[in-house]
């Protein structure tokens, strides 16, 4: 069932590109709830299986940041309040199947990275920024944006949040969905996200994710480390 505060006709005039079945599955997502309770679901079950504990970055840390990118989501400050990484969390796959949180550091640079690039293609005209960016989230889009917030990473794989205005406002999607065409957003926000995490680990269930393809993953505990098997 579609969430009462979402429209589903709306939704498919966002997602221009997806097929009906892409769209009932996004709006099968959970509807966004809170950062702060599904973290804390999250790092309970990280802490007692594999002895690691987050810290967050300072609020002057967060500001910096969101003032050298975007304006960002209340979720995404949150989740930075929560989890900045730190070298001794390095290695832990939060996010199948082998999507890694961001360091702050490491946020803004590519971030730097994308604007450079997005200014100076190696290809083709720049795209017009303005355009793009007056778009609803969720919306089909060239490459990464100015407001595109990453967060997690796998080798070229991005998962990052829309901050795009519209209904689906703080949705989560991946960069660049591994060379396949545009597809739509994951989940409707970050605390839909780590809800869908805390439940796999809590249950010791399977979690679906698309990197070209949906697939299911199966965590285990290997030692130290929060290890994801392709089911």
């Amino acid at each position: 069932m579609a969430h009462d505060d979402l429209d589903a006709a709306e939704i498919a005039t966002i997602l221009t590109s997806a097929d009906a079945s892409d769209v009932a599955r996004l709006l099968r997502t959970p509807a966004p709830s809170s950062v702060d309770i599904q973290w804390a679901r999250v790092s309970a079950i990280l802490e007692a299986n594999i002895g690691v504990s987050f810290r967050g970055a300072t609020d002057a840390d967060i500001a910096a940041a969101e003032k050298a990118t975007c304006p960002w989501t209340d979720e995404v400050r949150d989740l930075y309040h929560r989890a900045e990484l730190t070298p001794e969390q390095r290695g832990i796959a939060l996010i199948p199947p082998g999507f890694e949180l961001l360091s702050l550091d490491r946020l803004l640079s590519d971030h730097r990275l994308w604007i450079d690039f997005n200014a100076n293609p190696a290809f083709g005209e720049p795209i017009d920024m303005d355009e793009e960016m007056a778009k609803p989230a969720g919306s089909p889009a060239p490459m990464m944006l100015p407001g595109f917030v990453a967060f997690a990473k796998s080798n070229a794989d991005t998962l990052f949040v829309d901050t795009r205005t519209g209904p689906l406002h703080g949705c989560v999607n991946i960069h660049p969905d591994a060379d396949a065409p545009w597809k739509p957003p994951l989940w409707r926000s970050l605390s839909a996200m780590l809800e869908q995490l805390a439940f796999s680990l809590e249950r010791n269930t399977t979690f679906d994710m698309r990197v070209t393809l949906w697939s299911k993953y199966q965590p285990f505990i290997e030692g130290t480390r929060l290890v994801w098997e392709y089911r």
